[in-house]
């Protein structure tokens, strides 16, 4: 049993509407007495005592249910069903709309969008994917160690060697055929959005991107994404027409971070979330694993290069600004023949994993533009960091399937409460509606 206004809360976000000036002889009318549940012309009694407007048949029997097809013996028996259905509802608005006012307003009345949105949010069958025939044009893979040599760093480097010139010249040959089968493949699942300048980074990439896709989420799923490690195009303004229109027909983007980042990745994010589809951002841990086998990389790459000279080529990367302030670096490139070399690795792993840290929180926490609105609609979405391979792929089949879960949370500021869709695996936030009145009132009359 239940006092209407116990409930006041729970109308005020299935309405989006502040409920004042009710009178305590309605707020007090005792609601679920006896097991009795709330049917749908008693729902809509309470909505007009609340001063608040009625609701269809069918958006009642998705608030009792999740279903749309009205039964005639529905009701809501308690309070915890009824926040229960409103959780539902709020999360269809949070993804769809972007405001629990707009939202109700359309889905609360009109069957047909409503039907609509629900039926986008239906999973997918994974046999969709694991019948698809194969493409009539097939990816020739390029190993990693030689993808490389489709980088434009290699064509203006002028100490390259006859050999690895006709190498290359074969490769880019290879690239150019994978070129076409990219774009004449009648499925884009997944576009790849990567910064690679040199020869490393080209394993990286195609090493990570090979291990995501053969986890056990993925495997089997016949899913097709564009790698830019395994395509070539030399002309630069087909290449951004191209890549523009993977970005396009992909269903999402997975986002790599790196040793640094490109506008150009990073537009490709942005890209993305404006039109309204997801961004996972993968940011590796940079722990001592993943550091030795970024050291043995670079010490097979560069056989002849000392290695106490790699890593402190690599603590310049990851933070520039150590040779200027750190006195401890200062004192090492002074004396770096009696440096001891673990002592440069401990002090390799800790800028590794503050910067791959730092990033994953700008992304997810910090920077505004971790946050961005999908064109059409003025939804805010946000990017979905994820710092394994495993959480990374258990993401893309929740994607790929529409089977993404997700909580509600909400944060109380100065200008008001914020309330976030996070989803469950990344822990980031997928959707939100902002706190502050003038904005949401300014937006909203702007933007529909």
């Amino acid at each position: 049993m239940s006092k209407l206004k116990e409930l006041k809360s729970i109308f005020e976000d299935l309405t989006g509407e502040k409920i004042d000036n009710i009178s305590d002889e309605f707020l007090n009318i005792e609601l679920f007495e006896d097991d009795i549940g709330l049917g749908y012309s008693q729902f809509n009694e309470i909505l007009l005592l609340l001063g608040l407007d009625r609701i269809s048949y069918n958006f009642f029997q998705y608030l009792v249910s999740g279903k749309i097809e009205y039964q005639l013996n529905s009701s809501i028996k308690s309070k915890k069903q009824l926040e229960e259905g409103v959780e539902r509802f709020m999360k269809l608005a949070l993804i769809y709309y972007g405001n629990l006012k707009f939202a109700f307003n359309i889905l609360s009345t009109d069957d047909e969008e409503l039907e609509e949105k629900i039926g986008y949010s239906e999973s997918i069958d994974e046999t969709v994917y694991k019948l698809r025939h194969k493409p009539i044009k097939e990816i020739e893979k390029i190993p990693a160690s030689k993808t490389y040599l489709l980088g434009y760093c290699i064509r203006n480097n002028q100490n390259n060697k006859q050999k690895e010139i006709e190498n290359r010249l074969k490769y880019i040959e290879i690239g150019k055929k994978n070129q076409l089968a990219y774009l004449s493949s009648d499925h884009l699942d997944i576009y790849i959005a990567t910064s690679m300048r040199l020869e490393h980074e080209y394993i990286f990439v195609h090493d990570l991107v090979e291990k995501i896709f053969k986890d056990k989420n993925l495997r089997e799923l016949n899913l097709r994404w564009f790698d830019p490690t395994q395509a070539f195009c030399d002309n630069r303004i087909d290449k951004g027409l191209a890549e523009a229109l993977m970005l396009k027909r992909a269903k999402f983007t997975l986002y790599l971070a790196q040793e640094s980042d490109t506008l150009g990745k990073d537009s490709e994010l942005a890209s993305t979330l404006a039109q309204g589809k997801p961004v996972i951002a993968f940011v590796p841990i940079g722990d001592k694993s993943y550091v030795d086998e970024l050291l043995k990389n670079l010490k097979t790459i560069n056989p002849l290069k000392k290695e106490k000279e790699i890593i402190l080529e690599q603590l310049q990367i990851f933070n520039p600004l150590l040779a200027w302030k750190d006195d401890e670096i200062k004192n090492i490139l002074n004396n770096i023949e009696k440096t001891d070399i673990n002592m440069l690795k401990d002090r390799l792993y800790k800028e590794v994993k503050q910067h791959y840290d730092n990033r994953a929180k700008t992304l997810k926490e910090i920077h505004p533009l971790g946050i961005q609105v999908y064109l059409d609609t003025g939804v805010a979405n946000g990017v979905l960091v994820v710092r394994n391979t495993k959480d990374c792929s258990k993401l893309i089949r929740a994607i790929i399937t529409s089977n993404m879960e997700f909580i509600i949370e909400r944060e109380n500021k100065d200008n008001g409460e914020y309330i976030y869709l996070k989803e469950t695996i990344s822990q980031s936030i997928f959707r939100l509606i902002t706190g502050d009145v003038i904005l949401t009132n300014t937006f909203w009359n702007f933007y529909i």
